[in-house]
């Protein structure tokens, strides 16, 4: 299993189905909101959790 962040075959956790090696976790554990990468990070988990947010379900009553 490959890192979704990096691309990174290491030892790999997953979350929501999302694959992220221990290296680029501990980045995002430590990220401050003053670093460089902070928008990065807050950018590429929003995207991933994305994928994992369901659309409301719209019932028609008349079908």
């Amino acid at each position: 299993m490959y890192c979704n962040i990096c691309g990174n075959s290491k030892e790999n956790i997953s979350i929501f189905n999302l694959k992220i090696c221990k290296s680029c976790l501990g980045e995002i554990e430590n990220l401050n909101i003053e670093d460089a990468n902070y928008d990065y990070y807050k950018n590429l988990m929003r995207i991933f959790l994305g994928y994992y947010v369901n659309t409301p379900l719209i019932l028609n009553s008349v079908n």
